[in-house]
């Protein structure tokens, strides 16, 4: 999805996104919950500072608060500006003092500090122009031994189950919502632009650890930034 649409859809669908997120993904799906299963992937965060990437309407937050304590910091960035006006009423609401918000790219994240200890990605980066920029440059802000996890779909229509079946149904819903572009839906096109994505995450990790679900459409994608070589 270009980028300007992906801004307009996601603008659009804000003040209604997480009332359609527990109804789909929470209820319909039974998916809502892997989202703290990623997100203690991350490890011990305590005192750490945690890049949010397409934090949207700040879903992630709850979870990622009490994980990072008073010392620690949550930064939340999005491109969509509706999507961060409801961020921001959640975190005034809360009363979160450790939570930071961008706007900016994820292809670029230009605002982003030069090092932050770990990175989470939950249902954004598979819509993102450049998939490829994206993870480097999320892996560019990653402090050495310092964990990622993306939590995403990289395929359109599942290898098995109901969902197989139900692609053409599901689809035309998704863009009916304004979630998804005919674009993000081409499964074809997802698979491949992961594929190219992982290619990304295992050069610069090393190694990727990999869990699936929603009948294989669904990925959890983890792994830790080498450390720095230490000089005899």
């Amino acid at each position: 999805m270009r980028l300007d649409q992906v801004q307009r859809n996601y603008d659009r669908a804000a003040r209604h996104y997480d009332t359609w997120t527990q109804l789909v993904f929470g209820r319909l799906l039974d998916i809502e919950r892997l989202r703290e299963d990623a997100i203690e992937l991350l490890g011990d965060i305590d005192g750490k500072v945690v890049l949010d990437v397409g934090c949207g309407t700040g879903r992630n937050f709850p979870l990622l608060v009490p994980r990072v304590g008073p010392k620690g910091q949550v930064i939340g960035v999005d491109y969509s500006r509706g999507m961060l006006d409801e961020a921001r009423a959640l975190v005034v609401q809360r009363g979160w003092e450790n939570v930071e918000l961008m706007h900016d790219d994820a292809a670029e994240l230009a605002t982003v500090p030069a090092a932050v200890d770990a990175v989470i990605s939950v249902w954004c980066m598979g819509i993102v122009h450049d998939l490829d920029a994206a993870l480097g440059r999320a892996l560019d802000v990653l402090r050495p031994g310092g964990r990622i996890v993306i939590m995403d779909f990289d395929r359109a229509r599942p290898d098995r189950g109901c969902l197989r079946w139900l692609y053409p149904v599901y689809s035309r819903l998704l863009r009916w919502a304004g979630i998804d572009s005919a674009e993000d839906l081409d499964d074809d096109r997802l698979r491949a632009k992961w594929k190219s994505g992982r290619g990304v995450l295992q050069r610069r990790l090393g190694s990727l650890e990999e869990e699936r679900y929603l009948s294989g459409g669904g990925v959890i994608l983890s792994g830790t930034a080498p450390r720095l070589e230490k000089r005899p």
